[in-house]
């Protein structure tokens, strides 16, 4: 995909139904509840990727910040539109916003099973410093956790 027919902006709650489409069948899919608590949440920054012709939401990321430290919580990319580099602008976006806000680190866990996101997170920096037990259920599965320094 090339790359100047996206925009990211903020995530808005008339946003909700497209990020539900784009995460219709994941293992770890958020449902319409959780993304507008997640919206309210202060702490919280969340933003859509946008084809720029058809508006359609191609990728979202929900992430918090805790004072020097940032943890990115959701990165979905539309199944149509992965391995083309877009989980990855979004992704940049997000970790440079974190450095804006002073962030000095980021974590995510990820399945331990999600061998194309782990690949994706180490293109960008991100290293494996742990690993969680059980963390994930419906299939219960262990998560291991990433860090990047900023």
């Amino acid at each position: 995909m090339d790359r100047n027919i996206l925009s990211i902006v903020p995530m808005q709650v008339q946003d909700i139904p497209g990020v539900l489409a784009l995460e219709k069948g994941s293992l770890s899919a958020w449902n319409r509840k959780h993304l507008e608590d997640e919206l309210k949440q202060p702490a919280s920054f969340q933003f859509v990727a946008r084809e720029a012709e058809s508006d359609k939401i191609l990728a979202v990321l929900i992430g918090r910040i805790a004072a020097d430290e940032g943890e990115m919580l959701k990165l979905a990319v539309d199944r149509s539109v992965r391995q083309q580099g877009i989980g990855i602008q979004l992704l940049d976006f997000g970790l440079s916003f974190c450095r804006e806000q002073g962030v000095e680190r980021c974590y995510l866990e990820l399945r331990v099973s999600d061998s194309q996101a782990r690949q994706l997170y180490e293109k960008c920096s991100f290293s494996a410093v742990g690993s969680r037990k059980n963390y994930y259920n419906s299939p219960a599965e262990d998560a291991i956790l990433m860090q990047r320094q900023l």
